[in-house]
């Protein structure tokens, strides 16, 4: 990836652990220059923020929050640094994602390390409940601050402060799948093949209605229209499964109908998914498949999602976490 010359200069300094943690605004326009080349050689730790940031919904009527640790035209900047990117204007939606630097291992943090992550974690929230942004369209907010896609680092320190003040309304934790798209062509061939009569195709608009009525996520219409997707259709024109990459990289949907199941659709149709995002098939919906990764949030002991998730090659990295904050409380 190329890196713009001012990004390729930035020296990393040891932090200073008696100043404050500060967040900066950013505009769109030099987040979307500075952020991306930071983030890349953190794939894929740093996936999903690395999408989301990049999505084509991010327009400027929704005035999408940007921010950092480090403030706009920084050439160098702090070890330990966290990126912010919000939509907060989505309320039905997961709103937040976040990057911090020491959210690129699995291993323990070390006390001083995980104390110094807190920090970023509560300076993240008072940023949050203290940003004004009245033009956006929903203001003024809610004070509840849903967090998506969290890393077990940050949900450690999240919820050590947010439960201390009863803030935690809701949390949902999660296997992180991954699978590098790179290696799909080369996948073995689905054990059943997709049935002749049946036709793949992007999910239709006027086909949404099913498509939300059977996802246990809320998401707009107008989310899902700007997704990339692709659905197999039966001998009558009608949706029989569908699949769909997230707004943040992410396999957001797959769903095969019950007349349909035990045919290997949601194998097939997985497959086919990611192919097409590879070979940068979804370009004119803005996702360009560069990140080289997709990532999936999958329950524990779900056998099916599992099983599909192993015949794409993916392997758990992670627990991945979406939590509720009530800035209010802070």
């Amino acid at each position: 990836m190329e890196v713009p010359p001012e990004i390729s200069r930035l020296d990393l300094v040891a932090s200073n652990k008696e100043k404050p943690v500060q967040l900066f605004r950013w505009t769109q326009e030099e987040a979307l220059q500075a952020f991306p080349p930071i983030l890349y050689p953190h794939l894929p730790y740093s996936n999903p923020l690395y999408n989301r940031m990049k999505a084509p919904h991010n327009t400027p009527p929704r005035h999408c929050l940007f921010a950092a640790t480090f403030p706009p035209g920084t050439t160098a900047m702090l070890e330990i640094y966290t990126l912010i990117f919000a939509d907060r204007s989505r309320h039905e939606e997961s709103q937040i994602w976040t990057f911090n630097s020491l959210n690129t291992t699995t291993e323990p943090l070390s006390a001083s390390q995980q104390t110094t992550l807190t920090a970023h974690v509560e300076a993240t929230v008072d940023f949050l409940k203290g940003v004004s942004i009245p033009e956006a369209p929903g203001w003024p907010f809610s004070p509840i601050l849903k967090f998506a896609c969290q890393h077990g680092h940050w949900r450690t320190s999240i919820l050590e402060i947010g439960e201390a003040r009863d803030a935690v309304p809701r949390q949902t934790h999660w296997n992180q799948w991954l699978v590098k798209t790179s290696t799909i062509s080369s996948l073995p061939a689905a054990s059943k093949a997709q049935p002749e009569e049946y036709i793949v195709t992007r999910v239709p608009d006027n086909q949404l209605d099913i498509v939300i009525s059977t996802s246990s996520i809320p998401r707009q219409p107008s989310t899902y229209k700007m997704l990339p997707s692709v659905g197999i259709m039966n001998t009558e024109g009608k949706l029989a499964a569908w699949a769909y990459v997230g707004i943040d990289g992410s396999i957001a949907t797959l769903y095969v109908l019950p007349d349909f199941r035990g045919k290997g659709l949601s194998s097939i149709i997985a497959r086919e998914l990611l192919a097409r995002l590879e070979r940068g098939e979804f370009a004119d919906l803005g996702y360009d498949g560069k990140s080289g990764w997709v990532h999936a949030d999958v329950y524990d002991g779900n056998a099916g999602s599992e099983a599909v998730m192993r015949g794409l090659g993916g392997t758990i990295w992670w627990k991945s976490s979406y939590i509720w904050i009530d800035s209010a409380r802070f």
